[in-house]
């Protein structure tokens, strides 16, 4: 794992001894590096000044770069000085008190990073959610982290044909439990109200008219998979309350049954409007919004990554080059 380090300030070249010494010990070698910093870095500082944002400006440049930044002190990262970081393009922010767990924590972050990136160059990522531009990036190694790391479920926005089938696929192909099955994919849209029930939880035979046999729903066919409910937003409130249960306990009960049934799925869900202000408007559900919503990701629109195929939402091999 190819790491560079950058010391900025009288302070931070004080530890510079100490620091290698220690990141030694730990297997991290890194280059100390004082042009063109790209890759997987770290910035070692002792005040949150003009030096050492140019050097984060410097490396944001770059969509390849990114950057722990580790304070000398805790006093180095007041009065929101964290926020200002990585606004200007820290991936991470610590504090170095020159401490085991300092160097286990930075060597986990560094590994980790490593990880993602590597996952990012696999074929099974290429296959779907490829390119480098600026704004893809970042949401690219965000996706691949929680998927393959993670058992969080998800909340994709986005404008229309930004991808968001593409993404929940590959999540379910990254999640790494040792007994998955399979993705079952759910259009909101084309859900009928009075079957609805029918839809999600299944039916007992004789249940209502034309209830021939028993059905399963797709939270049966999710069981030890994924569901993907795409359109979200289109739930009706009645039916949000009824699916609250099922997301928050993982049981169900069929149509015409008084058997309770388990399901265990990860759940992903997208939509291209905005939740949270239809929370705060009464159109959604605040407590199943939170419940669907342990991570959420925002696609970039189209027109922030040029040379997008918007069929797909995914850029072309190589990326736009911008």
């Amino acid at each position: 794992m190819r790491t560079w380090i950058r010391f900025v300030g009288s302070g931070a070249a004080v530890l510079r001894p100490r620091v290698l010494e220690s990141l030694g010990r730990a297997g991290i070698e890194p280059e100390c590096a004082e042009g063109v910093l790209a890759g997987l870095g770290i910035l070692v500082f002792d005040e949150v000044g003009a030096m050492t944002l140019d050097v984060l400006r410097r490396c944001r440049l770059n969509a390849s770069t990114r950057v722990l930044a580790v304070a000398t002190s805790e006093r180095a990262l007041a009065e929101g000085a964290c926020w200002r970081l990585l606004l200007e393009g820290a991936a991470d922010v610590i504090a170095w008190d020159g401490s085991h767990d300092a160097v286990t924590e930075i060597s986990a972050r560094l590994e980790r990073w490593d990880a993602v990136d590597r996952i990012i160059d696999s074929a099974v990522v290429q296959r779907r959610l490829v390119g480098r531009s600026p704004s893809w990036l970042p949401v690219l190694r965000q996706i691949v982290e929680v998927a393959t790391f993670t058992d969080a479920s998800v909340l994709l926005l986005g404008e229309s044909g930004t991808g968001k089938e593409e993404v929940a696929r590959l999540i379910h192909e990254l999640d790494r439990r040792s007994h998955k099955r399979d993705l079952v994919t759910l259009d909101c849209t084309t859900v009928v109200p009075e079957l609805s029930g029918s839809e999600f939880f299944g039916h007992e035979r004789g249940a209502f008219t034309g209830a021939a046999g028993i059905r399963d729903g797709a939270f049966a066919m999710a069981h030890e998979g994924t569901l993907f409910l795409d359109e979200m937003g289109e739930l009706p409130l009645a039916l949000q309350a009824q699916l609250l249960r099922v997301v928050q306990e993982h049981s169900y009960k069929r149509v015409g049954s008084n058997t309770w049934q388990h399901a265990d799925f990860r759940l992903v869900c997208a939509t291209n409007r905005e939740l949270s202000e239809e929370v705060s408007q009464g159109a959604f559900r605040r407590d199943f919004f939170h419940r669907i919503s342990s991570w959420v990701c925002r696609l970039p629109p189209l027109r922030e990554r040029p040379g997008v195929p918007a069929a797909t939402g995914c850029e072309p091999p190589g990326g736009s080059g911008v």
